[in-house]
């Protein structure tokens, strides 16, 4: 007897997906692939903890160098008078109106505005710089070679130093400045003027609440 012959489909015809279904999975697949990433992001984003808020510096976190500092970092500042202390605040006072930078200075009387806060506000509003220095032909040398002022001080001759009450008090210096350049430049010239300064004392502070200047010459 002939046996029957049994007729077997290619076995790569039952491996072959319609086109429809292949395509199917293209799409499906990325888009699980995608779920999956987000979930995991999401967890990881869930575990991890909340940014601290963080101060805005408008400033430069790097210290500047003296040579940009006003000054070059020598110039007296009011966190260094004891407001407590009349003698202090009258000298720090004096040191200040007299600290130029002719870098950054275009008047006196900026001096005078970064000695606002030993001042009370009533002669802090006074502070206004005019639109000419009164000093500029005896800044022009100076300016040439970005150069800055370095004052001292003793106490000016005469009685015109008093206290006038337990609050209030008066006191006179002899101030008188040399320039520093930045160049190296020798500036011998320097300056002398007599500042007479009017203080009051309000809650254990005492404020400078005048001054005034007589100019000494060179």
């Amino acid at each position: 007897m002939t046996p029957t012959p049994t007729h077997h489909r290619p076995i790569h015809q039952h491996l072959r997906q319609p086109r429809h279904t292949v395509a199917a999975l293209c799409l499906v697949l990325p888009l699980t692939l995608s779920v999956v990433a987000c979930s995991n992001n999401e967890d990881q984003a869930g575990s991890t903890p909340e940014p601290t808020p963080t101060t805005i510096y408008e400033g430069s976190y790097t210290t500047p160098a003296a040579e940009d500092m006003i000054g070059n970092g020598t110039f007296t500042t009011p966190a260094d008078a004891d407001r407590s202390d009349v003698e202090s605040t009258a000298e720090v006072a004096a040191l200040m109106l007299h600290s130029w930078d002719t870098t950054t200075d275009t008047t006196q009387t900026a001096a005078a505005i970064r000695a606002i806060p030993l001042m009370s506000n009533e002669w802090a509003t006074n502070q206004v710089e005019p639109e000419r220095n009164g000093a500029q032909g005896e800044w022009l040398k100076p300016a040439e070679h970005q150069a800055y002022s370095a004052p001292s001080i003793i106490p000016a001759p005469g009685d015109v130093s008093e206290d006038v009450a337990d609050d209030k008090a008066i006191r006179a210096y002899d101030v008188s400045w040399r320039w520093i350049s930045r160049d190296g430049t020798d500036l011998p010239a320097i300056g002398r003027q007599i500042v007479t300064i009017y203080l009051e004392k309000h809650d254990d502070q005492w404020d400078v609440v005048g001054h005034q200047f007589q100019d000494m010459g060179l």
